[in-house]
């Protein structure tokens, strides 16, 4: 059984998860991705015993931090237009690929060494990547898009610079720079006069 099904949400069980989920962000921080029971415990003032009842395994332990790292942070919006939805996943994306958790997470990943790490990650954000797809569908659903264009090599053309910026370039884009990609996105895709 999952943490999330034993947790309560209020009271002291949701702190604990809170404070678990913040142990395990900040070890990810620093570029630790072997989440002992025992560093987690001493880090959240929670008792080894609780983790090891709610938390049993690593990917468990993984699952509560990445949780609470995205969560709502990456929900993409529904603006009605191709333009708006762009525009604010973007904004949304370039603050979220800026946090320090998560360029310390693009590390490890692009290191390559801890596979069940990656599965773990890679299995967490399929449903983010299903939900930024589903905003191309909209477009594509309401004639906004030129034809042809393919859901995943936008959400890469959108996704990468936002990414690699921060990742490669220890800098957040500016807003001016996330403005020029988003236009650039755009007119990359939508049918004109639209």
């Amino acid at each position: 059984m999952e943490a999330q099904s034993r947790v309560r949400a209020g009271g002291r069980s949701e702190r604990v998860r809170r404070q678990v989920a913040q142990a395990c962000l900040d070890l990810l921080a620093e570029g630790i991705t072997d989440l002992s029971p025992a560093e987690v415990a001493r880090r959240s003032g929670v008792t080894r015993t609780t983790i090891y009842r709610w938390w049993p395994t690593k990917a468990a332990l993984i699952a509560e931090a990445l949780t609470a790292h995205t969560r709502h942070r990456l929900d993409p919006p529904d603006t009605g237009s191709w333009a708006g939805d762009v525009a604010g996943l973007a904004v949304s994306m370039a603050a979220f690929f800026s946090d320090p958790v998560e360029v310390s997470q693009n590390v490890i990943m692009a290191r390559g060494d801890d596979p069940e790490y990656e599965r773990i990650v890679l299995e967490h954000y399929s449903p983010l990547f299903d939900a930024w797809r589903e905003v191309v569908e909209r477009a594509r659903a309401r004639g906004e898009l030129v034809a042809g264009v393919d859901a995943d090599a936008v959400v890469l053309a959108l996704v990468s610079p936002l990414l690699l910026v921060p990742l490669l370039f220890h800098r957040t884009l500016t807003a001016d720079e996330v403005t020029r990609h988003v236009d650039l996105v755009i007119g990359a895709t939508q049918v004109i006069g639209r």
